[in-house]
C-alpha cells in the first residue's frame, strides 16, 4: 500500500497575491525535507498559515496530513509554565501514547536541564529550543518550521540539523536566504521567484 503524500497543493493562490500571481503546487513525501526561501513579506507566513489551515487559499487545493507539528515566526508560548508543566499541558490534550513522546521530545533539544525552569526565565534561544521541541510531540507526519533558526546558537543549530535530519517527518522550512537553513534540506524553493 502506497502512503499518500504528507502534503499536496494543486494551483494554489493565496488570500494576498494578485490575479495575475502564479499558482503554487508542491507534493512533499514522508522523509522529505524541503526548504522554502524568500525575503521578508513575500507571503512566506501567508503559506504557512495557509498549509496549517488558519488562511483559506483564493482558489487551488490545499491537502495535508491530519498530524502536525508547527513552529510559528512569533513565539507564542505560556510564560508563567515550566517547560515541564507546559509538556505536561501538551500531553493532556494528546493521546496517552504521547506521554513517553514528551520526555524525549525535550531530550531532542536538550531542555531536560532546563525542566523546571519557568518560560519567562528561559533565554530567547531557549525557548525556541521549547518551541521547535513542541513540534515533534505525538509523531507528527508534516512539521512546518517558520523560521526556525531564530536565536538558536552554534549547538542549537547542530541539534536542529540532526533532529531535522533523523526526523521519519516531511519536514518544511521556511526562511529567509543565506540564514544557514540550506544545510537542513535535501530540496529547496525560491518562493520569492514564484511571487
Amino acid at each position: 500500500m502506497t502512503t499518500p503524500p504528507a502534503l499536496i497543493l494543486e494551483n494554489v493562490r493565496l488570500a494576498w497575491q494578485g490575479a495575475d500571481a502564479p499558482l503554487l503546487s508542491i507534493t512533499a513525501h514522508l522523509g522529505d525535507k524541503l526548504l522554502i526561501l524568500g525575503p521578508n513579506g513575500c507571503g512566506k507566513t501567508t503559506l504557512v498559515e495557509t498549509i496549517c489551515g488558519y488562511l483559506q487559499a483564493v482558489s487551488g487545493t490545499v491537502g495535508r496530513s491530519s498530524r502536525i507539528g508547527y513552529v510559528p515566526q512569533q513565539l507564542k508560548l505560556p510564560t508563567s509554565l515550566s517547560v515541564e508543566d507546559y509538556f505536561e499541558q501538551l500531553v493532556s490534550l494528546c493521546a496517552d501514547s504521547v506521554v513517553n513522546d514528551a520526555q524525549q521530545c525535550m531530550k531532542l533539544f536538550d531542555l531536560k536541564p532546563q525542566a523546571k525552569r519557568k518560560i519567562a526565565d528561559l533565554s530567547r534561544g531557549w525557548q525556541q529550543r521549547l518551541n521547535l521541541a513542541q513540534a515533534w510531540l505525538g509523531d507528527p507526519q508534516l512539521i512546518i518550521l517558520d523560521e526556525p533558526q531564530t536565536a538558536l546558537d552554534p549547538e542549537g543549530m547542530t541539534r536542529l540539523r540532526s533532529v531535522i535530519a533523523n526526523s521519519n517527518a516531511c519536514v518544511l522550512i521556511f526562511s529567509p536566504p543565506q540564514t544557514g537553513c540550506e544545510t537542513l534540506i535535501n530540496t529547496h524553493l525560491n518562493y520569492n521567484e514564484l511571487c
